[in-house]
């Protein structure tokens, strides 16, 4: 079946073709829907029981602290170079309550009021291009329903973007379609705020110069339609121009790596693709057959000139998103948070579709076929699986889902044959028009909502989970011991997500300092630690000074001129007694007691004793395993002393030490089984040195060579 489209060159008008007409009160059913949403959310995020997307929230949460306490957007008292401030500077006054806690649901709150507000300009947008009252208000609530509005209680840019962008995004469609300085400052204003928000929306001024000249030619005017956007034009230019005068590379600062992007076309389309799916997903599934067919015809055939404005910057919005997150994001993740921003406006292109009377219900139902097809054969479940799914709240509902349903697979065969149906159902009621929209919008509403559902409580389970995992009851334990401010030194192979939480709820821990052998947790103030002879920590040449909070996740370490104050699952936390030193340092020994496949056990001499002789005792067990192993220690000195631990039962292993300064002895053990995503081999207990003489009665010399027969194991 062919269409012939005749091209339209004469400027269009600015009539408003209505779908309906709707005698309800329409801006108080508003109200209510936003203030419905914000106080939904603001109960969910309540029950959030910490930050888990880490370290963005960290991030934000820390400028905002920042700029609360010194009007700087610092990050651990160094420059933190983020262009991105909008979401640190609205949120900066709920940090300066005390409580972190209360603080953490007061940014909760204000996100919930920032991302509910986006379903004004959805309304008032789907108005102007015509949609009656009632279907507007059902958009709005749409846009309140996606999965995506899980970020609303995150501590993150997103509930403050959303709306801004759906705003800007109204603003350009009023400004094209009938110029006035009022719509034109409106549109520069909100785009302004939108990159302020997320530097991704930096390329609104493009996108905009880009939607007029589509416009003009489109309608055969393109110089008139220039000479109308003079003004944002000439606002516009003004950043720019300021932008590249000082260079981009300083304008992104935190962001400027994006400038160095190797692009892999073959990695850009499959992100591209992934990203496809998931948003087909997130907008309801059954709206996008209508929405491109309502956006194609709004561009070839558009009744008003407000309709071209909307499908024309709906198209290079989406088009544009999709770049960014197939370029910058090119993985296989999906990049689902920095697109779904275009979900709202999809959703708008199907009520035009559907203010058409359904034409092309032939290409609606052959456009359905193929999406089915598609989903069929390309089942969420491998995108939902492990870390894959860590940028998209449709993949947590769908991962949740799988849970529900118990057989692998099996939920994303459901989701995949739901959307099926919900689609088809549609087709089947297109010949009635009116009953078609309803039908579409609600089953559209019903798989958000379910989509949402899912996802929230595959949150807050996270959350939960990752709060016990974590602190155990009292997540601010170490601002409560009151220590004043604190080093959180972190140890080789130390958990980056623990730290940020440390971080996150301790306004105490204003000083990161990494070990040798440790990594950075981000780009920020972080202080390299070289351990002197004597055991002392100098960082930058000086010693440690004040409380520490030692990660012990990988690795176990003992202090001398400290007392341990308190403790959580991972970490130490001592309170100075003197100049701190190290004493012992074991490093592959895992917190709750497992050894890696490889490590080392240090031992430093006392404050003002060189000399280190005694007995160093180590518990070596395999109680809980059905196969034993053998761990070989290198002793200093080179020889080697190998220990097998047999199944179901346990060594205590005696070595003779003798030194001057630092003694180490290196060991390394077959990995035997995995405790989560740790390679483990047998467990050990915290090694006890004995001071005494008995260390260097086997050698005259001070680093002895200790031969295996040297060792007394007893079980």
């Amino acid at each position: 079946m062919a269409v012939a489209v005749r091209p339209n060159r004469r400027p269009l008008g600015t009539v408003p073709v209505r779908i309906e007409r709707a005698g309800l009160a329409a801006w108080p059913l508003l109200a209510a829907l936003v203030s419905f949403s914000v106080v939904l959310r603001a109960v969910i995020g309540w029950f959030r029981a910490t930050p888990i997307y880490l370290g963005d929230e960290y991030l934000y949460a820390a400028i905002g602290r920042s700029i609360a306490e010194t009007g700087h957007p610092l990050v651990r008292g160094g420059a933190s170079h983020f262009p991105a401030l909008l979401q640190p500077i609205l949120t900066a006054p709920a940090w300066l309550v005390g409580d972190v806690g209360t603080a953490y649901h007061l940014v909760q709150l204000t996100g919930a009021v920032a991302m509910s507000l986006a379903a004004i300009p959805v309304y008032w947008l789907a108005r102007r291009l015509g949609v009656g009252a009632g279907i507007s208000l059902a958009l709005a609530a749409l846009a309140l329903a996606l999965p995506d509005f899980i970020y609303a209680t995150w501590v993150i840019a997103e509930p403050f973007a959303y709306p801004l962008v759906l705003a800007a995004t109204a603003a350009a469609v009023a400004s094209l379609a009938r110029p006035s300085p009022r719509a034109q400052i409106a549109f520069v204003a909100l785009a302004g705020l939108a990159a302020f928000g997320r530097i991704q929306f930096i390329v609104l001024p493009a996108l905009f110069l880009c939607a007029v000249v589509v416009v003009g030619l489109r309608e055969g005017r393109l110089r008139k339609a220039l000479r109308e956007q003079l003004l944002p034009l000439a606002l516009l230019a003004v950043p720019v121009a300021l932008a590249l005068a000082v260079g981009p590379s300083r304008v992104l600062a935190f962001y400027k790596g994006v400038l160095h992007t190797d692009i892999a076309p073959g990695a850009v389309a499959h992100s591209t693709g992934t990203n496809l799916i998931v948003l087909l997903y997130a907008s309801g599934f059954v709206l996008v057959p209508g929405a491109i067919l309502g956006l194609a015809l709004a561009i070839a055939r558009p009744r008003t000139r407000a309709e071209l404005a909307f499908a024309v910057v709906t198209s290079l919005l989406s088009l544009t998103l999709l770049a960014e997150a197939g370029i910058f994001g090119a993985s296989a993740l999906a990049q689902e948070r920095y697109v779904f921003y275009v979900l709202p406006l999809i959703a708008i292109g199907f009520a035009l579709y559907a203010s058409r009377g359904w034409p092309f219900r032939l290409y609606h139902a052959l456009l359905g076929t193929g999406l089915a097809a598609v989903v069929s054969v390309v089942p969420l479940a491998g995108y939902a699986a492990a870390n894959e799914k860590m940028h998209s709240p449709l993949l947590y509902g769908a991962f949740r889902i799988e849970q529900w349903v118990g057989t692998p697979g099996s939920g994303s065969l459901l989701i995949a044959l739901a959307a099926t149906a919900a689609t088809g159902l549609v087709v089947l009621c297109s010949s009635r028009p009116q009953l078609a929209t309803k039908v579409g919008l609600g089953l559209a509403l019903l798989l958000c909502v379910s989509f949402s559902t899912a996802a929230v409580v595959f949150d807050q389970e996270n959350t939960r989970s990752a709060r016990r995992a974590f602190f155990g009851q009292d997540p601010s334990w170490v601002d409560n011991a009151k220590l004043g401010d604190v080093t959180l030194l972190q140890n080789m192979n130390g958990q980056r997500a623990a730290a940020f939480q440390q971080l996150f709820w301790n306004r105490s821990v204003t000083r990161l300092a990494l070990m040798p052998g440790a990594t950075i947790i981000d780009p920020f103030q972080a202080d390299p630690v070289r351990v002197a002879d004597d055991g002392s920590l100098l960082a930058g040449g000086r010693p440690l000074a004040g409380a520490l909070l030692v990660d012990e996740h990988a690795a176990t370490m003992r202090l001398s001129g400290a007392r341990k104050v308190a403790s959580a699952p991972g970490f130490w936390l001592y309170a100075p007694a003197g100049r701190p030193r190290l004493s012992l340092l074991f490093s592959g020994r895992f917190h709750d007691g497992w050894l890696g496949g490889a490590g080392a056990i240090t031992l430093w001499p006392r404050a003002g004793n060189r000399r280190l002789e005694g007995t160093l005792v180590v518990r070596l067990d395999a109680l809980a395993q059905t196969t034993g192993d053998t761990v070989h220690f290198t002793l200093p000195g080179g020889q080697r002393a190998d220990v097998r631990v047999p199944a179901h039962s346990a060594q205590i292993v005696r070595f003779p030490v003798c030194a001057v300064g630092a003694w180490t002895a290196f060991f390394h053990a077959r990995v035997t089984g995995y405790a989560g995503t740790r390679g483990v081999s047998v467990q050990a207990g915290v090694p006890r040195f004995v001071p005494g003489t008995g260390g260097c009665a086997t050698a005259p010399k001070q680093q002895p060579a200790v031969a295996p027969s040297t060792l007394d194991r007893t079980v």
